[in-house]
């Protein structure tokens, strides 16, 4: 069982993705280094980020992030989020947390998300909470996350979540692409995981789709997640939210989030976040024209 970031980055040393991405990483690093952009972090703006995990030797890299998001940065619930940019009240620069697969290091981020006043929407599939068997884990990690074997959280585990503050959102039951379903398929898994998480957690209100890029979705999915009184549905894909003053409606809002590994350098980290704010665009709040 895998319980250290170094131990995941190891186990998936010499995977062509992950070279190319330290690659680009390094290089990206390098170029940013030489350009004064921390302004970018004052821009008023939504901003969701989201995690995977934080395993203890990504801890003190993640409260160095938090520290140093804290000094510019108003932190609000999921909830919050959505609704500022439905109401279009977006007055200053927020940051939304979130974390997607419900593994088990997420309990050391949301200790340090505490010790900040943040809190973070945990989007579960309920098919791996308190998943034990040693050959189901396997596959499930390896098939479903590419990740090594990894423990998750337990019911329990859920519910300390939640009575802390945090919320809990759907993402499919065991974690299959979306767009590999069809309409019907799609359909009977959200109600699936839905009955499951309401039955444990109460009513639940937002929805991330796995994988989360556009082509791991659908507009069909999408307009189901909304008809059955969903406020919000989460991508994967990289951008902040601005608003004009205008209200949008919830079944035009679709939300972009940027991926945080805490165990990569929190210069590398920051790159990122500030990206995503240099390329701010109303369009970005809306779905995507492949869509349409």
């Amino acid at each position: 069982m895998v319980s250290t970031y170094k131990a995941v980055k190891k186990a998936q040393k010499g995977k062509l993705r992950g070279a190319i991405r330290s690659i680009v990483l390094d290089t990206l690093f390098i170029k940013d280094v030489f350009v004064r952009n921390d302004y970018l972090l004052d821009i008023p703006r939504v901003q969701f980020l989201y995690i995977h995990h934080v395993f203890k030797d990504e801890a003190d890299n993640f409260d160095k992030l938090l520290s140093f998001l804290s000094k510019k940065h108003t932190f609000i619930s999921h909830s919050e989020a959505v609704e500022r940019l439905l109401n279009g009240n977006v007055d200053r620069p927020y940051i939304s947390w979130s974390s997607d697969d419900g593994i088990h290091s997420n309990m050391i981020a949301a200790k340090i998300l505490e010790k900040y006043g943040a809190s973070c929407c945990f989007f579960l599939n309920p098919y791996s909470i308190g998943l034990k068997d040693d050959e189901k884990l396997r596959f499930f990690c390896n098939k479903k996350l590419e990740l090594p074997k990894v423990s998750f959280l337990d019911w329990d585990d859920v519910y300390k979540l939640q009575k802390d503050g945090h919320e809990i959102g759907a993402h499919t039951y065991e974690h299959d692409r979306v767009s590999d379903m069809t309409a019907v398929e799609f359909e009977e898994d959200f109600f699936k995981t839905d009955k499951e998480l309401t039955a444990k957690c109460g009513k639940i209100k937002h929805f991330a789709f796995t994988y989360g890029k556009y082509s791991d979705f659908n507009k069909k999915a999408y307009d189901i997640v909304f008809s059955n009184g969903y406020e919000s549905c989460s991508s994967a894909s990289r951008g902040c939210h601005i608003s004009n003053g205008n209200q949008i409606k919830k079944n035009e809002l679709f939300i972009r989030r940027d991926q945080i590994i805490a165990g990569w350098p929190l210069n590398q980290m920051k790159y990122f976040i500030k990206a995503s704010a240099k390329k701010l665009s109303l369009d970005t709040n809306f779905i995507p024209n492949s869509y349409k």
